[in-house]
């Protein structure tokens, strides 16, 4: 059995933060340490006060605490505009609208903000498109399945409770988080915002045949009160939990004593979250893979995403031909690459290798754009040597929509401990960097549209990390690295914001490269 992960879980915090995070810091000196808090319903409320000294480092935040979003509009203030500004303050990160987060012990946690949408879709509120999509993250690109740990949502799933045991309007319910359960088979799910404690006999979610490959897991639902409430309800729970992909398969097929059934069916709930009709003699089957399908179903299905995906060429800051690309900083062209300077380079020297049409990441080059930027990798080579430095070259597929492979030379005496300060750096992010083998390639090992990190080090080794949608990656980890004390020691150019020059200074290193680089060019 793998190592156990201690969790705490609160309820609806809604400003009382001083409240939590006294308790928090009880528990864990008492029973802990935790390694997380995760936090359901709303964590702000009308008053929120009380989390200026947290903003501002005067109070801290006991252990690495986890939040959902917003539930209206009155709360859209306190949360980031860009999703990628997941720090609210130190130790408290907003996990984002949708999404699974793996921990560095393995932990699972599918999440899901906000209310179902009724009307008009805000900010605040999710429909199928995001119930797809979270499906999509969790299933596609996963042959082996097993489900979630943890669910995480606001709102209680419809049908979950037991008559009589506690009064929760049906109108508070989703039946969109309901299908989720059955679809992920989440071994807890926990959600906020009604104002009670309830916690519900376990129950399995059968398997729903071809495709699923998920096992019927024992989930439990708990329900959380609000923070410092009068009523003193159960608004904090503790939970030490083995990873679900560290556990023997028997151990999760046990029995418990106390099961009910199911209180849910696959087929009403993807009638009802879909609004599709449930045809005689059909089956349940998953929603990614139903080759049963009317075409009418599939475009119906398909519509959401497919407006989703379309990408306007015209606007991306990377494809040759947009208007939006800023020209005078392309340092070569080639058949299908262009070799590029980084805006607000780490150094000088800093490139950006980027294919002239729009491809999101390396894996989705063909196999013509590959061979081109392993003869600019060669040219960035010799190039770089005249100063006697080696590339160290770095792709980051994750939140951005124009595959870039970035190129940073470094002092030949700074590769002698790089691979241990990427490693080391990677697990102090959760993140944990492999190897790749010397006779593997990267579309062996990383399944496709699964978000990653890669470095190649001047050594020709490879590191990489499949990201699989946590939000708890640094967007510029090569940078941080590379720009740290043991390598190049400049730990005031990691943000690219803070190296930015202005026009006519780019224009003049341009100018000056273009003319260095020519005895290196291969495309002349």
């Amino acid at each position: 059995m793998g190592e156990k992960v201690k969790i705490l879980f609160c309820g609806d915090v809604e400003g009382r933060f001083n409240t939590l995070f006294k308790r928090v810091e009880t528990i864990n000196s008492k029973s802990g340490p935790f390694d997380l808090l995760l936090c359901v319903g709303n964590f702000f409320g009308v008053n929120n006060k009380e989390f200026g000294p947290y903003r501002l480092g005067d109070k801290k935040v006991p252990i690495p605490t986890y939040i959902l979003g917003p539930t209206n509009q009155d709360q859209l203030a306190e949360f980031p505009k860009e999703e990628a500004d997941f720090e609210l303050c130190p130790n408290v990160y907003y996990l984002g609208k949708r999404g699974i987060y793996n921990d560095s012990k393995g932990l699972k946690v599918a999440y899901l903000s906000g209310l179902v949408c009724s009307g008009d879709k805000n900010k605040w509120n999710y429909d199928e498109s995001d119930v797809s999509d979270l499906c999509d993250v969790a299933l596609k690109g996963s042959p082996s399945f097993r489900g979630v740990d943890v669910l995480l949502t606001s709102q209680w799933p419809a049908g979950i409770v037991d008559r009589g045991k506690v009064n929760v309007a049906e109108a508070a319910q989703s039946e969109h988080i309901s299908y989720l359960i059955m679809k992920l088979k989440p071994r807890y799910v926990v959600s906020g915002l009604e104002g009670v404690f309830y916690e519900r006999a376990p129950f399995r979610c059968p398997n729903l045949g071809d495709h699923d490959t998920t096992f019927e897991t024992v989930t439990r639902f708990i329900g959380l009160a609000r923070v410092g409430n009068p009523s003193k309800d159960k608004w904090i729970y503790a939970l030490s939990v083995t990873p679900l992909n560290k556990m023997k398969i028997a151990e999760l097929l046990q029995k418990t004593t106390d099961e009910t059934e199911c209180p849910f069916a696959i087929d009403e709930l993807e009638s009802k979250v879909f609004k599709t009709k449930k045809r005689k003699g059909d089956t349940p089957s998953q929603y990614f893979y139903d080759m049963n399908a009317s075409m009418e179903d599939e475009k119906r299905k398909q519509r959401p995403k497919k407006q989703r995906v379309e990408f306007d060429q015209a606007k991306c800051w990377f494809c040759l031909a947009s208007p939006s690309v800023e020209k005078h900083l392309v340092i070569t062209v080639g058949e299908s690459c262009y070799l590029t300077l980084a805006k607000g380079g780490i150094v000088p020297e800093h490139f950006l290798i980027c294919p002239m049409e729009h491809f999101q990441n390396t894996l989705a080059c063909s196999e013509e754009i590959r061979q081109e930027m392993a003869q600019f990798k060669e040219a960035i080579r010799k190039f770089y040597h005249r100063r006697d430095t080696v590339p160290v070259f770095f792709e980051r597929n994750y939140k951005t929509s124009h595959m870039q492979l970035q190129a940073v030379p470094i002092p030949q005496q700074a590769t002698r401990e790089l691979k241990d300060i990427f490693l080391d750096e990677s697990e102090a992010q959760g993140c944990r960097l492999e190897e790749l083998e010397s006779h593997s390639r990267l579309d062996q090992v990383v399944p496709p549209k699964t978000p990653y990190f890669t470095v190649e080090l001047p050594d020709g080794q490879t590191l990489f990390t499949k990201i699989q949608g946590s939000l708890n990656f640094p967007l510029s980890f090569g940078r941080e690295v590379l720009a740290s004390g043991p390598v190049l020691d400049m730990p005031d150019r990691v943000e690219y914001r803070d190296c930015l020059i202005d026009r006519s200074a780019e224009e003049e290193l341009v100018a000056r490269i273009r003319t260095d680089f020519e005895p290196f060019d291969f495309t002349q």
